[in-house]
């Protein structure tokens, strides 16, 4: 099973208007590092995440884009990584 999606990557879309996100600092889905403070304020985006009307879109689109820094759509860089690769191997078995 294959999940592609077009999705420009520059272009602004209307969802990305209706994100809960619009209305925090973007470092705040941007951290540095992985442990620490970091973890708390990747916790701390996943929250804003959770009260989003389009986050399964943004999470879509984060998938589909390719999209490999900060946090998209309630799902870490880490998460999407791991996804992307679970797709891989599933597009794989499938040949």
């Amino acid at each position: 099973m294959t999940r592609h999606l077009d999705a420009p990557r520059d272009a602004v879309t209307g969802w990305q208007l209706l994100g809960a996100c619009r209305t925090e600092a973007p470092e705040l889905f941007y951290p540095v590092g992985y442990a620490g403070p970091a973890k708390a304020q990747i916790a701390d985006a996943k929250a804003v995440c959770r009260r989003c009307p389009v986050m399964r879109i943004c999470q879509d689109w984060a998938l589909a884009a390719g999209e490999e820094w900060g946090v998209w759509g309630g799902l870490s860089e880490a998460e999407r990584r791991s996804i992307r690769r679970r797709w891989a191997l599933l597009e794989e078995v499938g040949r």
